[in-house]
């Protein structure tokens, strides 16, 4: 029984280890880093994670041991024989693991732990029901070579179906090692999480291209069905007044047969829109199109990312409750967190239950950005952040380190400033924001974040107009975009 029990664990332990490594989730209790041992080049045989074998060899064991506890079919030998070889092969991975990878993954000792455990507790067992040792005592019998046979067969032959899935689909498994080095090997998890946010992006603009891609071969496809080429369907439905939704006017430019002079004549008689409203009847067109064809965009699109709490402290303002959240890497001496600043106080004072918003430094200009930062943080103290941010981003051009002091609004108590500014809290503070910037590999100012995602200020203002149910884009636009790179690197 206890050994079923075991061998039970065993089998929760390697689909456990399989799911991290397929979904690359790294949950590791102990020890450095599970990731650094399962995507290791010792992590797959066969082009399949090693926990694949392990759900195999646990589940044969599982159930010849619950076949001699409740079934009284014992096949001690042939048990003893599994045993060994798996104990033999725990072993050698326990020492690649330990030195050669130098890492500990705790869920991969305790697989093997569990292994050589069970193997003692069969060789007890082993010696305790046999005199001596014969061929036929590692011959299993016909009860069990028949379950064992089936169980193997059974998920060999689903082993081999994903395989061929993950060769017909797009579905991967991630190789064993992306880099190398004299310093560590890296996973493509680890290079991903080190590009941060840069990969992020770029995984935003490969689905906006593919978005792109589906929504214009709807349009060649309606095109196509009213006899027009892409530029005429455009210059019909944007350009013109017209919409691709309506019977009366589909069937009217059908009935041109696409004869281009018929088409044109036909435009002459339509209202042209305003150029400055091209882009809104484009984007217009656009949801027609998905509507009219109940089209949907099904792959992922939601790129969280989790951005960690200042240990230090946080300079926050508005609703705490506020459904749109938003956290702003900046640099005082940055042209377009100047624009940004000045667009999204206008809303948030419009709109201040809306919003809640957390202002992160990014000195990304120095030491003069970073006392800057610092004056804002101490500011804060006082409940006096966005004065001294309205000032300093007012008057950046003239800002230097003998011009600070005449540009800190009198609402500021001075002298509390400068007790705060040499206190190691407010340093701290500044310090890990400037840590949590290279963990994200922050590369502009501003960077915005709304309730998670990487965002810009048109974004925020449609997302505020759906909660508003009215487009506030039409507002007077302060800062055009936000991720707008303000020429700066590290």
């Amino acid at each position: 029984m206890f050994s079923f029990v075991l061998a039970l664990l065993g089998l929760v332990n390697a689909i456990y280890l399989t799911v991290q490594k397929l979904f690359q989730v790294d949950y590791c209790v102990i020890g450095n880093s599970c990731q650094s041992v399962i995507n290791s080049s010792y992590g797959m045989i066969g082009g399949l994670p090693l926990s694949i074998y392990g759900i195999l060899f646990f589940f044969i064991i599982a159930y010849i041991s619950y076949q001699r506890a409740f079934n009284s079919q014992s096949s001690l030998g042939f048990e003893l024989l599994l045993l060994s070889i798996g104990g033999v092969f725990s072993i050698h991975l326990m020492i690649i693991q330990f030195f050669v990878i130098k890492s500990f993954c705790i869920y991969c000792s305790f697989s093997a732990t569990v292994t050589i455990v069970l193997l003692v507790l069969s060789a007890l067992r082993f010696n305790d029901e046999n005199d001596g040792v014969s061929l036929t005592d590692f011959l299993p019998s016909r009860y069990i070579f028949t379950g064992v046979s089936v169980i193997f067969v059974f998920l060999v032959s689903l082993i081999v179906y994903s395989k061929i899935l993950s060769n017909t689909y797009d579905i991967e498994i991630l190789e064993k090692k992306a880099a190398t080095s004299t310093i560590k090997d890296f996973s493509t998890t680890d290079l991903n999480n080190l590009a941060g946010i840069e990969y992020t992006k770029a995984l935003m603009q490969i689905q906006s291209i593919r978005k792109q891609a589906f929504l214009d071969s709807i349009a060649r496809y309606d095109a196509a069905l009213l006899g027009l080429q892409l530029d005429q369907y455009f210059m019909a439905f944007v350009q013109n007044n017209l919409l691709m939704n309506d019977q009366n006017t589909r069937n009217a430019i059908k009935s041109l047969k696409g004869n281009p002079s018929a088409f044109q004549q036909y435009l002459d008689n339509i209202d042209d829109i305003e150029q400055k409203d091209f882009r809104n009847r484009f984007l217009d067109l656009q949801k027609d199109l998905l509507a009219y064809y109940n089209a949907r965009f099904l792959l992922d699109t939601t790129y969280q990312t989790q951005v960690k709490d200042n240990s230090y402290g946080a300079i926050q303002i508005g609703n705490p409750k506020a459904p749109l959240k938003l956290i702003v890497f900046s640099d005082f001496l940055c042209s377009h967190c100047a624009s940004f600043h000045a667009t999204m106080e206008h809303l948030f004072k419009r709109y201040p239950e809306f919003f809640h918003i957390t202002y992160r430094s990014f000195p990304i200009q120095g030491k003069i950005s970073e006392l800057l930062a610092l004056y804002g943080i101490c500011s804060a103290n006082q409940n006096k952040y966005l004065d001294y941010a309205d000032s300093i981003y007012e008057n950046q051009s003239n800002i230097t380190y003998q011009t600070i002091q005449s540009f800190i609004p009198e609402s500021i108590n001075k002298q509390q400033l400068q007790v705060c500014i040499n206190d190691r809290t407010a340093n701290n503070l500044l310090q890990d924001d400037i840590k949590e910037v290279k963990r994200l590999n922050i590369q502009a100012t501003p960077t915005v974040f709304l309730n998670g995602y990487l965002s810009n200020i048109a974004s925020i203002k449609t997302e505020l107009s759906k909660l508003l149910k009215t487009d506030v884009r039409l507002f007077n636009n302060h800062s055009g975009h936000s991720h707008d790179h303000s020429g700066h690197s590290h």
